[in-house]
């Protein structure tokens, strides 16, 4: 290991220990070593080619909400065999490490991962915001329907042929018998219904006030987040992006940002080039 590094890893673990609270802040990078793809990354899934059948789709093509109201019965088949993956992986050994070490500290976590991956770990809930939604629940088609009844639990997904990616038939609101679709958020996607993250949301600032309130000392721990547009990546204490799903965080010591590549030189971040599991097994037991 690099004398650098070696330093870095010290300077971070001491942080993390003396800290009060910690902001665990996650992209798709987290779940990399479970097996789960990344989407803008090297070999990431938005930069290939899908094939289905003759026809070739990109990943934002297929995944939009365009898609779903066009050709429901291939969107819902290609997002019920991603969810099926998902779902037959498991957390790698970094989510329980990371669990094990934090479960008695103040924490948070915002997530873009729609794996429920945290959760599944042992994680409390109340202490989570799934900012891009949930593979564990479904939405009506209906933005009306919604707003009455709200979400429903993803008990069951859809059959699906492997060779041609089509359901063999769609799912169905329990309230109105409308198409339901999974309750996340799409390309171009203005119908997501988001009212329980915007309640993880508000608990993830009555948590931070809180903080300020009690003059608690918070590091932010950013595993996984790369530097696309829309990504959670942290620039001191606020998103790189400059969008509104994150409040700024300016009371914190710093940020400890685990990622093996898109190094960028933000103040007052030091970053761990090491992939979320083997970065968080040396930040803890280095």
């Amino acid at each position: 290991m690099p004398k650098n590094l070696r330093k870095d890893l010290q300077i971070a673990k001491e942080q993390v220990q003396n800290a009060d609270a910690i902001l665990l802040v996650t992209g798709a990078g987290m779940s990399v070593d479970s097996g789960i793809p990344t989407y803008r990354g090297k070999n990431g899934i938005w930069t290939k080619s899908i094939q289905i059948g003759q026809d070739v789709y990109s990943y934002d093509e297929i995944s939009s909400l365009h898609m779903w109201k066009t050709r429901p019965e291939l969107a819902w088949g290609f997002k019920a065999h991603f969810y099926k993956i998902m779902n037959e992986l498991s957390p790698h050994e970094g989510y329980y490490e990371l669990f094990d070490k934090i479960k008695h500290k103040e924490y948070f976590i915002c997530t873009s991962n729609i794996d429920g991956y945290f959760k599944r770990v042992g994680f409390d809930p109340n202490r989570i915001y799934e900012v891009h939604g949930s593979v564990n629940y479904l939405q009506c088609m209906d933005k009306h329907c919604n707003i009455q009844n709200g979400i429903t639990e993803a008990t069951c997904l859809p059959h699906y042929d492997p060779n041609t990616f089509l359901v063999e038939t769609l799912p169905k609101c329990t309230f109105c018998n409308n198409m339901s679709r999974p309750n996340v958020s799409m390309f171009g996607d203005v119908e997501f219904y988001g009212k329980p993250y915007e309640y993880q949301r508000k608990r993830l600032d009555t948590w931070l006030q809180m903080l300020k309130k009690q003059n608690k000392s918070l590091i932010i721990l950013e595993i996984g987040c790369g530097i696309n547009p829309h990504s959670l990546r942290m620039s001191n204490g606020k998103m790189m992006s400059g969008e509104w799903k994150m409040p700024v965080f300016d009371n914190h010591m710093g940020t400890i940002r685990i990622n093996p590549s898109d190094i960028q030189d933000d103040e007052n971040t030091i970053h761990i080039p090491m992939g979320a599991k083997t970065g968080i097994h040396n930040l803890f037991n280095y």
